[in-house]
């Protein structure tokens, strides 16, 4: 065990209600503002948070994933899109804009910032989590959702096995037919596995007596006081940010023209507010760090 795994993390030991709170804030004000400045802010804060929960090698799959799409976006808008009035070159007798540039660039920071965000979401909201919150309330929807997240990576799990077996029996495609009809073989074994593990799981479910009468729920999660300065903080942080983007910071406008990125104090003042937000679990994260690296050093 690694020391990332040893040490214990601040934001995911606190209450699931503050987790779930804080990323509904960031992955809705990723939604609702539309600026570079912003997406920038909250692709370096989701960047942080990942690589801080994750480590630098299991977060580059997801980066390199979020980096490649944010570039295809970034260039494929203003070769396909040529409103905007200010030109700067001439493509395939097809003008491109500085403001298509400006919009695709946008647009691929924010679809890049809620894929990154919803990756730490993967990780630090466990299924525990989830149905603590949603399995009193609505107990069937809540299950029915987590099984539903948890049957893609487990299906890319099992496919990955079956892969390596194949592998390891010698029959490795070489032409294109063969790959090909080892790709069906491998599809035929993945959807007969999948049937057996859900006919295994509804037994399961069933000799534990599952939809006989409510049952209850164990769970160790408590709301203490760390709990709630922090969901006082986070409430405040985003009742600011919610008015400010009702007045107008926070979005831009590229077209005819681009508006100027910053527009005044206010504006700063309100990416100040949204950076701290978004690096909060990265402050609490590398404040843990330190704070374990400090423990073993004096043990």
């Amino acid at each position: 065990m690694n020391d990332l795994e040893m040490r214990m993390r601040y934001f995911e030991s606190l209450h699931p209600g503050c987790i779930f709170l804080y990323f509904v804030c960031m992955i809705g004000l990723s939604l609702v503002c539309f600026h570079p400045v912003m997406g920038l802010i909250s692709c370096m804060g989701a960047v942080l948070f990942l690589i801080m929960i994750r480590g630098w090698r299991q977060a580059a799959g997801w980066l390199m994933f979020a980096g490649t799409l944010l570039l295809f976006v970034a260039v494929a808008n203003p070769l396909m899109s040529h409103r905007g009035a200010s030109m700067i070159v001439k493509v395939f007798h097809q003008w491109i804009t500085w403001e298509a540039v400006g919009y695709g660039i946008t647009s691929g920071l924010s679809l890049a910032s809620l894929i990154l965000w919803f990756a730490c979401y993967s990780v630090v909201m466990t299924e525990d989590k989830f149905l603590y919150l949603f399995g009193q309330v609505a107990p069937g929807s809540a299950l029915l959702i987590t099984t539903a997240l948890q049957m893609i990576p487990k299906l890319k799990r099992q496919l990955t096995q079956i892969r390596i077996s194949q592998q390891l029996l010698g029959t490795k495609p070489k032409t294109l037919q063969e790959k090909f009809s080892a790709g069906l073989r491998h599809l035929s074994t993945l959807i007969g596995w999948s049937m057996e593990d859900a006919v295994e799981q509804a037994d399961s479910m069933k000799a534990r007596g599952y939809g006989i009468r409510r049952r209850t729920t164990f769970h160790l999660f408590v709301f203490d006081s760390r709990d709630l300065r922090f969901l006082m903080g986070l409430l405040i942080l985003a009742l600011i940010l919610c008015a400010g983007r009702m007045a107008g910071y926070g979005s831009m406008e590229f077209y005819p023209r681009m508006d100027p990125v910053v527009q005044g104090m206010g504006s700063f003042i309100f990416f100040v507010l949204y950076l701290i937000l978004a690096l909060l679990p990265g402050i609490l994260e590398m404040k843990e760090a330190v704070r374990w690296r400090s423990y073993k050093w004096m043990r």
